[in-house]
This record gives C-alpha cells, structure tokens and sequence, in this order.
C-alpha cells in the first residue's frame, strides 16, 4: 500500500505542474535532509584491510619500500621505511614491529569530502599483550586506501568512545578548536613543549605519560655515559603532517600524529672522544657492530607516533591524555 500510494502522490503533482499557470505562486521547494554515507561498508573494509596488511607482509618479507608504498602512506612509510634500514645493517638481531592484522572495533569517516580516513581498534600482535591502533587514508576517489599509521594503547590508558552520525566517524580538521580544549595541532605542539621542558604550556594541561618518561630516563642515561665529557640535549617538533582526528562521545576528539626528536651529544671535554655504538653505530657506519667516534657533536633524529584524547572544551576534566604511541624509531644519524 505504502509503494502505490507514493506514486499516486506523484502523479498528482506531475498531473498538477502541467495545467495551466495560476497566478499564486509555487510553494518553494523544501531541500532534502542531507545524509551522511559512510566512505566505505566495514563489511567491503575487512577485504580492504585484508589486502592492506598482505601488501605490508609482502613489503616487509622484501624490505623494499617501494613495495611498501603502494598500500603505506604517512607516517607509516617514514616509521617502517626506518625500520627496514635498520633491519638491514642488524640482520637477525633486529626485529621489524609486529603489526597486527585483527581488528576488533573500526570506525569510518563520511563519503563527502577527501581524504577519507579509517580507525581500527587492533586485538594485541604476537608477542604483545597490548591492543593497538591502526590508521588508514584514502587521498582520493583514485587511490587504493592504505595503512597511514600504527601504535600500541599504552598500559592503562582508555581507547575513548567515538562519535557517530548515520554510523560513520565525525572528522575533525587539524585547527579546529572549537569546542575543544585545544585544536589537535595545538595539542600536538603544545605536547612538544611539554616534552622539552617537563612543564605544561599555557592554556594546556597534559597527565603523565610513559612515552615521556621513557624518552626523559633515555636522555638522563645517556647523560650519565657521557658524564663530564660533554652534554646531552634533546629537542622536540611536530612532523609535517596533518594528524588524523575523530570526534569523541563525550564531545572531545581523538588526535593521531607524529611528533620528531633529536639528540645532540656535544663533546666539550679537550681532547675528549666519546664512542658510540649500537643502533647509532650501525645506523651511522652501516654494520651491525659498528662504532661511531664523537670528537665534537653527534645528532640522532627519531619519530615516534601519539594518539590523544582531547577533552570538551568545559568538560569537568581538561588534562589531555595520551592513549597510544608507537616505539620511537631511529630516522638518521649525523657526525660532526
């Protein structure tokens, strides 16, 4: 009853528009109520994901990155990229990060604009017990969607619960900051300072981390080893990438990104030599046992990738706290 009463309905006005012209005029017409269509099903991104993570298998079987590169984008090249030179130079000693292939929970962004961009929270890789994130990107209707970023949900932090609007993902634009405590490059910037000085930036505040903690006990041992020879120092900046970010239930965000650091040994002792090896050796010289001589100053660039969750501008709680991070990865090393 409901199909041939529709089409009655039409007809009637159809029957209506081709009579003759009154002099009232036609009611405006009222638009449609715009709907949001997720990118791509979860049932056709399962298979999406399936051919993403045997293409990386592939890659990683080769350590090419030009095989790599045709379902990797984003940080995920430059990490894996890393890993693969590394892999290189240590042979058997090194160990590519185990990704894991399982998702448990994936959520997509809309059809409407591009990149489209995908979250997957990940059951734990072999050797792992904890879960991890997965970041997928589609630049354009033309690309084949790909895996843009990976890292673990650090020891008790809460993957928070995203927003959904005619079941796909709300995205949010790397400076929006409205209804947000901070924008999400805001917030990535504002973790670099708070990295480099052990103090909250202004306006921010940001719970303790063990990324953090890890990187601060690394640079107070290397300090240590260098003793009165010299002086360790380590900087921190955002990559120049846009992050991905997904609205929150509770009105916040979840941000992803990628954030470099250095370490600059600087030797200051006369006539003093420091001698490095592991992965800055072999990184620096090429072979897995290899040493590096350090007369005047070395730097070792890392990356690492950060998920946060952004509270609601308001909110009762306003600390920024980090859900994920990646291992930090070993990129260059300069002598001098």
């Amino acid at each position: 009853m409901r199909k041939y009463s529709g089409f009655a309905l039409l007809a009637a006005a159809s029957l209506a528009l081709s009579g003759c012209a009154s002099n009232e005029a036609l009611p405006a017409p009222t638009p449609a109520a715009a709907v949001t269509r997720v990118a791509i099903s979860e049932e056709t991104f399962s298979d999406v994901q399936k051919d993403i993570f045997d293409s990386v298998a592939k890659a990683d079987s080769e350590g090419n990155t030009d095989s790599l590169a045709a379902r990797a984008t984003g940080p995920f090249t430059t990490i894996r990229g890393a890993q693969y030179k590394l892999k290189k130079f240590l042979a058997d000693s090194y160990g590519l990060e185990t990704l894991s292939t399982t998702p448990i929970q994936t959520a997509i962004s809309p059809a409407q604009n591009y990149p489209h961009t995908a979250i997957s929270v990940m059951e734990a890789p072999q050797g792992s017990n904890l879960q991890t994130i997965s970041v997928f990107e589609q630049s354009t209707a033309r690309d084949n969607w790909k895996i843009w970023g990976a890292l673990d949900i650090l020891p008790g932090a809460t993957f928070p619960a995203l927003k959904l609007s005619d079941s796909a993902a709300v995205s949010i634009a790397p400076d929006a900051g409205d209804g947000l405590v901070a924008s999400p490059q805001d917030v990535l910037a504002g973790y670099t300072k708070a990295a480099q000085t052990a103090k909250n930036p202004d306006g921010m505040t940001f719970a303790d981390d063990k990324l953090r903690q890890t990187l601060w006990d690394g640079n107070k041992t290397n300090t240590e080893a260098i003793g009165d020879a010299g002086s360790v120092e380590m900087t921190f900046s955002t990559a120049d990438v846009d992050p991905v970010t997904f609205a929150t239930d509770d009105g916040g965000a979840l941000v992803v990104g990628q954030i470099n650091f250095r370490t600059k040994i600087s030797v200051t002792q006369e006539d003093a030599t420091v001698t490095l090896g592991s992965m800055i050796g072999a990184m620096a010289t090429g072979k897995a046992d290899g040493e590096i001589q350090v007369k005047k100053s070395l730097t070792a660039d890392y990356t690492v990738m950060v998920a946060f969750h952004i509270p609601a501008d308001g909110a009762k709680h306003e600390t920024i706290t980090a859900v994920g991070a990646s291992d930090p990865v070993l990129l260059a090393v300069k002598n001098g």
